[in-house]
């Protein structure tokens, strides 16, 4: 559910169609949230002119426009059934959208048992008191942390994304500057990474193996036998 306390333009994610997405469903609600509040007498149009609007505000900011292209109509020109036929278009690139991050997620993540979530967890743990131990700036602590509760609700979830790994990975080699500790960090690093291919692996030898379609070898060409040629019958004489 939208929270409409909320800058909806705030710390949108980098993925332009995971943006939109967010964004669609915040005006969305947004738009139903207004439309329940009006009185009989007052305008509609208005409203869906305004969902529309921003929708397609949202569309050309983030560069999507090659699937989905409109214009806003006029005011006068909308009513109930221009707001059905746009929002049937918006539940159609909506819907190609999660169908096409689902895939790419399944390419890009892996499912973790209870025993290797276990392992992630504690080290993600070890990885936390050394976080607490840097004699770093407060804020630097602090995005590190974050990236690491990051990584910890990712790893609660069905499958857990490699870009959460990779994300805390590089926050890491941007702010810790001793050797020592990147070191000690880098070790966990490379245990956990050590989980994530365990995972992988296991995923590999569930699938089911390619069927090779067998190749009949070339039957031998057989030629026909004449029958024998009577030489007394080609001479002439």
């Amino acid at each position: 559910m939208s929270d409409f306390g909320t800058d909806p333009y705030h710390d949108l994610p980098e993925d332009p169609e995971e943006a939109f997405l967010r964004l669609e469903t915040h005006f969305r609600a947004e738009c139903d949230r207004h439309l329940a509040a009006l009185d009989q007498n007052d305008r509609t149009d208005v409203v869906y002119v305004d969902y529309i609007a921003k929708v397609l505000a949202a569309i050309k900011a983030l560069e999507l426009e090659g699937e989905f292209k409109s214009e806003v109509p006029s005011i006068e020109d909308v009513n109930f059934t221009t707001y059905l036929n746009f929002n049937k278009d918006v539940m159609h690139y909506c819907t190609m959208l999660r169908i096409r991050r689902s895939q790419r997620e399944q390419g890009y993540s892996v499912q973790f048992d209870d025993t290797a979530r276990r392992k992630v967890h504690h080290h993600l743990d070890q990885v936390l008191d050394i976080f607490q131990k840097l004699e770093i700036d407060d804020r630097k602590r602090e995005k590190l942390i974050s990236r690491l509760n990051d990584l910890q609700g990712e790893v609660e979830q069905r499958r857990t994304r490699f870009d959460r790994f990779a994300a805390l990975t590089m926050e890491v080699a941007g702010v810790v500057g001793d050797a020592t500790e990147r070191s000690k960090i880098i070790d966990i690093f490379d245990a956990i990474g050590r989980v994530f291919w365990g995972a992988q692996t296991e995923k590999q030898k569930q699938l089911p193996a390619p069927t090779q379609r067998k190749i009949e070898p070339p039957k031998p060409k057989i030629e026909e036998k004449k029958p024998p040629s009577n030489m007394d019958d080609d001479i002439p004489f």
